[in-house]
């Protein structure tokens, strides 16, 4: 079955209007957006407050989202006294439940949730640029007989939620989402 000439002609003037067309229309793939602010072309990320019992959970958070302003934005993170703009987080909780057990007293598995409360200001008259006062992410992690074992696994789960929570500050910041 022969597709007529006009049909095909038609259909490639279709696709390479599409093609003109759908770049110009403000669309973005995720992460990829100018931001709140087109010009914003430097970001602190100061270590974050931590008002949970957990040891150093404030420079994981701050850390992984360092990392992912680095390695997927055109925008230069700097010092605070440098920056135009300053990521300011809270880790607000930090909680666990057990999602499953191998006897009644025994679990072997463990969810842990996070909420975090993120902003973004100006750096010299601290308009508020994004937000999320609740951002949320959990990770399951196994438990092992041995305790070192555990610890590590859990260790590793923050270090997955942290990395989770930068792509999605990340990306919602640059799509203003």
């Amino acid at each position: 079955m022969k597709v007529p000439l006009q049909r095909m002609v038609f259909a490639m003037v279709v696709l390479a209007l599409w093609f003109a067309v759908v770049p110009s229309c403000g669309y973005y793939f995720a992460g990829e957006g100018p931001g709140p602010r087109p010009s914003l072309r430097k970001i602190a990320i100061p270590v974050f407050e931590n008002a949970t019992g957990e040891p150093g959970l404030e420079s994981i958070l701050a850390s992984a989202l360092r990392r992912e302003f680095l390695l997927r934005s055109h925008m230069e993170v700097v010092p605070l006294e440098q920056a135009e703009a300053v990521f300011w987080g809270r880790v607000k909780s930090l909680g666990t439940s057990d999602v499953a057990h191998r006897e009644a007293e025994e679990t072997i598995e463990t969810r842990i949730h996070l909420v975090l409360d993120i902003r973004c200001e100006d750096a010299k008259d601290g308009t508020i640029l994004w937000e999320d006062r609740n951002m949320v992410y959990f990770e399951e992690y196994f438990h092992d007989p041995d305790a070192m074992a555990s610890f590590e696994n859990r260790r590793h789960a923050l270090e997955i939620v942290a990395r989770e929570l930068a792509v999605r500050i990340h990306d919602r910041f640059l799509s203003r989402f």
